[in-house]
């Protein structure tokens, strides 16, 4: 498991599950990947991942809270 390093790049894999949760969170509201929601969703999803909420269920609950 990968520890959280402020500053640490966010590997191709990390932004794999990011993006998984991404889109299906974009899926579950109906919303365009262009549309001001998402990209705050996506900059929420990226923050939670790298303040150490690394686990793929984790992150599904709380972008469903955001």
């Amino acid at each position: 498991m990968l520890v959280s390093i402020p500053g640490r790049p966010i590997l191709p894999g990390e932004l794999t599950k990011i993006d998984d949760v991404f889109k299906e969170t974009l899926r579950e509201r109906e919303l365009s990947r262009q549309s001001a929601e998402a990209t705050a969703l996506a900059a929420r999803l990226i923050e939670l991942y790298q303040n150490g909420v690394q686990d793929v269920v984790a992150l599904r609950a709380l972008a469903k809270l955001f």
